[in-house]
């Protein structure tokens, strides 16, 4: 089964460096998570989706990565997860708009989550003839820089927009950072 140009350019806007724990906001049927687990830099996953047959069914694909604790999944909502302290250092959500379901609150909520040179990525693919990735990145943008996060928006293969964000005073410390030879 060929992999969507969605998921695959936000596993590669991750981070190359370092061991990683990241969070996928609604996962569906898990085509990232698997992409993540094969990722030598991911060390786990945690795959989180409203819906329970979804999560069931990336549970069911992955046995030994949940038996190993690479892979957490859990039936909930974002906004209504308790992480209990738990951060992040990547969050991806693939076709989700969070402007539509929380409004301006998710930036908020995501910057929350994350470890401090934590990164957002936000993958959008519109339907084909659709102007709503030049939206859904616009809004994204303004919100998320409203947050405190230092944004850019890049096209990926296909019709793919991402949305990439840090918390801006570690995105601004790394532009200042001399160049080393």
């Amino acid at each position: 089964m060929p992999i969507a140009s969605r998921h695959s350019a936000a596993v590669a806007a991750l981070d190359p460096h370092g061991s990683q724990v990241v969070l996928e906001a609604g996962c569906g049927h898990g085509v990232a998570v698997r992409l993540l687990l094969e990722q030598p830099r991911v060390s786990r996953v945690v795959a989180l989706d409203r819906s329970p047959k979804m999560v069931a069914a990336v549970a069911a694909s992955a046995p030994g990565a949940v038996a190993e604790g690479r892979l957490i999944v859990r039936a909930e909502a974002l906004e209504a997860a308790d992480f209990a302290g738990e951060r992040f250092d990547a969050i991806i959500a693939i076709n989700l708009d969070f402007n539509l379901r929380l409004g301006d609150s998710w930036p908020g909520l995501l910057k929350g989550l994350l470890k401090p040179a934590g990164l957002v990525v936000l993958a959008f693919e519109p339907p084909p003839g659709s102007g709503k990735g030049a939206g859904f990145a616009c809004l994204s943008r303004q919100r998320l820089e409203a947050a405190g996060f230092a944004v850019s928006v890049e096209q990926a293969a296909g019709n793919v927009t991402l949305v990439l964000a840090r918390l801006a005073e570690k995105a601004a410390f790394l532009d200042s950072a001399p160049a080393f030879p």
